[in-house]
């Protein structure tokens, strides 16, 4: 299947202009936490070469949660939320809290801008005070315990 942005012609309209990628495969925890708080996967920074240009960001990650809880996750650019909604998606916890949730996301943004610009990841769990595991989960036994890696992507689109 394709997916075409752009305005139909043959002009240069849609084409990738350039792609920055992040990689993190550490185990770690954040604990406690009750407010908006940056994952620890690495921030992008990018600079559109038009303000026509789109951002598409994506990211392919997992992580467990202690506890049967939801995890709401939201991007910023240069610590400023973008997009509608209090969050940009919302990941639900298993029952069995050794269990990973998998996720992969994408969002289309429309800087506006030709300056250098940050996107970061940010979490909020449901229940404050919840730890979260990233690249690993809480069981510490069998292929939950696994260490995996993340990856996230930030591509210049031409407009």
């Amino acid at each position: 299947m394709a997916i075409y942005y752009g305005d139909g012609t043959n002009s240069n309209s849609g084409r990738v202009i350039r792609i920055v990628q992040g990689v993190y495969s550490s185990k770690t925890t954040n604990t406690g936490i009750s407010t908006w708080t940056n994952t620890p996967f690495p921030a992008l920074t990018i600079t559109p070469e038009s303000t026509s240009s789109k951002i598409l960001l994506s990211c392919s990650f997992d992580h467990g949660i202690a506890g049967s809880t939801s995890c709401a996750f939201r991007w910023t650019r240069g610590g400023t939320p973008i997009g509608t909604g209090e969050a940009s998606f919302v990941t639900s916890a298993k029952n069995n809290d050794s269990w990973r949730v998998e996720v992969a996301h994408n969002f289309l943004d429309s800087p506006n801008n030709t300056s250098t610009l940050t996107y970061r990841l940010q979490f909020l769990p449901y229940d404050s005070g919840r730890t979260v595991y990233w690249c690993n989960t809480p069981s510490g036994a069998g292929v939950d315990d696994y260490r995996s890696y993340s990856t996230f992507q930030a591509m210049e689109i031409a407009g």
